[in-house]
């Protein structure tokens, strides 16, 4: 599996800082800029999904974004523009209130990753669905670690959102 992550940092720095600080890891950050970053071997297990199962059956990649609109003013003044608004994001049968997204090169980014960990790990670029839909909630093929493709953590358990609006099974579909 292939686990995506938001931060809730301002960048992949702070991350990497937050990371060790909690005793916690992942494969991969992609920074504002686009910039993919490898804090570790992809055959190493990360701790990152807070589901042993899913952990020593995935990659983890953490996707900058500080999450709450208050932070906008701050990517603003660093040069990297305003960042898009998500709305009406649903997850775990709640509806959030509106947050800050990913960068468009962001996006880019996390498709060019994704490719190469199918190529290299045979890592399906699937998601999970609710019919033609994908997946607002804990799914428990994800939680029993069977599950094989490309997920959100909120897959894994109801105590996280992220990456809630990140639409994976239309972005999936974009990689050629």
């Amino acid at each position: 599996m292939l686990v995506t992550h938001w931060d809730v940092c301002l960048s992949s720095k702070s991350c990497f800082n937050v990371l060790k600080n909690r005793g916690v890891s992942v494969h991969f950050c992609i920074d504002n800029d686009g910039t993919i970053y490898q804090l570790m071997d992809c055959n190493d297990i990360g701790f990152h999904a807070g589901n042993w199962k899913v952990n020593t059956k995935s990659v983890g990649v953490e996707i900058s974004n500080a999450y709450y609109p208050h932070y906008q003013d701050i990517y603003r003044r660093k040069g990297f523009g305003p960042r898009p608004f998500w709305r009406d994001a649903e997850v775990h049968g709640k509806k959030l209130k509106p947050f800050l997204g990913f960068y468009p090169v962001q996006v880019e980014a996390f498709k060019a990753l994704a490719k190469a960990l199918h190529k290299v790990y045979n890592i399906p670029l699937v998601a999970p669905m609710d019919g033609e839909n994908l997946s607002k909630g804990v799914e428990p093929e994800v939680e029993q670690g069977l599950f094989k493709g490309v997920i959100n953590h909120y897959h894994v358990t109801t105590r996280k959102i992220d990456c809630a609006g990140f639409e994976l099974d239309k972005v999936l579909k974009e990689i050629t």
